[in-house]
């Protein structure tokens, strides 16, 4: 079900640009200047420039253009050859429905029912749609508890090899994920902090958010198809030259903590796994560089400490760690900062790589303060 809404929430962001795309080729611009006008545009931006530009109101257009077409078995009632009786039978339906919310899925639970009657759990048939619906209950979060979202990609090593990313790291890709942090901030006001590194990104969202009523399934599908789908649609902006040969698949965990420290410590503590896994990562692929296989490799740096790594890199390599881009070995901060410029107030989003002590802290107490 959440991979049906992924690919409807991408059809919409796609259709909205083709829309002002071809309005703006239409109007005399070449395909270029149109893709450079639209370059870095969000939702809003491209429904005011249909508005003012062309007069078209974008949510008035059919629905089949904005929302794609659904085709499924729908239960209708019929008379049968003229008698009264009315007797429920299966037709082929298609609509235009929005299959983002849970409206559609929870008036068509049979769908997924019907085509799960048989599942196997644990080594037993069951039958039923609950097997199918991992969320069925709603869970609401805790309140006035600060709320991380943490998206990371299923077979990124797969991932990375199919679409031929460097080695240990790839600088484009991890622009990539900053622009999709960049976008859920945008997307999700409340989100109030967002930290990545490799193919990871955490996002913590304010105390006292109301989104979708703190219900933990809306919040994470929501979260899971907006991310996948920025990936995709941001995709041809940092990779020009390369086709996205399949999709990224994305998974996502949700946790909860009391307090602001303790929501420091969480990040403290990915900064330092972003240290670790990319420090040993840059040792690995400089030996299979130079000529180890993999196995001789994983063999090298068996047991190895930090500082064993550094003089590895440094003496074999004439490589010191501490110089590689801070992006690489701290990983990226995402959040708001207050446009001094402005006339009014603004606040646009920042990627910093920083160490995220006590000091960071103590400089962006607005973080956790700001309303």
């Amino acid at each position: 079900m959440y991979n049906y809404r992924v690919k409807s929430g991408i059809h919409s962001i796609n259709n909205q640009y083709n829309a002002c795309f071809w309005a703006l080729v239409k109007s005399g611009k070449t395909e270029k200047e149109a893709h450079q006008a639209l370059k870095g545009t969000f939702s809003k931006d491209k429904n005011k420039l249909l508005l003012q530009q062309f007069q078209v109101n974008y949510n008035d257009e059919p629905a089949v253009f904005r929302k794609g077409s659904s085709v499924y078995r729908d239960k209708v009632k019929t008379e049968d050859y003229g008698n009264p009786i009315k007797r429920t039978r299966e037709a082929i339906t298609v609509s235009n429905f929005d299959l983002i919310g849970p409206e559609f899925w929870e008036t068509h639970q049979y769908i997924l029912g019907e085509a799960s009657d048989y599942l196997c759990v644990g080594g037993k048939e069951k039958y039923g749609y609950e097997y199918v619906k991992k969320f069925d209950n709603i869970h609401k979060l805790p309140c006035s508890n600060w709320t991380i979202v943490r998206i990371s990609a299923c077979q990124f090593d797969q991932f990375s090899l199919i679409h031929s990313f460097d080695k240990p790291n790839d600088e484009t890709a991890l622009r990539l994920m900053n622009a999709c942090a960049s976008l859920m901030m945008e997307q999700f006001p409340d989100i109030i902090f967002g930290y990545g590194f490799d193919n990871e990104y955490s996002f913590v969202f304010q105390e006292k958010t109301e989104l979708y009523q703190r219900d933990e399934r809306l919040i994470i599908s929501s979260c899971l198809s907006c991310f996948t789908s920025f990936y995709m649609m941001k995709w041809k902006e940092y990779f020009p030259s390369k086709e996205l040969v399949q999709p990224p698949h994305f998974q996502v965990e949700v946790f909860c903590n009391l307090e602001p420290r303790i929501v420091c410590d969480y990040l403290s503590q990915r900064q330092s796994e972003c240290h670790n896994r990319n420090q040993y990562a840059t040792c690995f692929w400089m030996l299979v560089k130079s000529g180890e296989d993999e196995n001789k490799a994983k063999e090298i740096l068996k047991d190895t400490l930090p500082k064993d790594k550094n003089e590895l890199l440094f003496q074999r390599f004439q490589m010191n760690y501490n110089n590689e881009p801070a992006m690489f070995r701290k990983g990226s901060c995402a959040y708001r900062q207050k446009v001094e410029a402005s006339e009014d107030e603004r606040w646009d989003v920042a990627v910093a790589h920083v160490d995220m002590g006590p000091h960071f802290w103590t400089t962006h107490s607005h973080v956790f303060n700001r309303r």
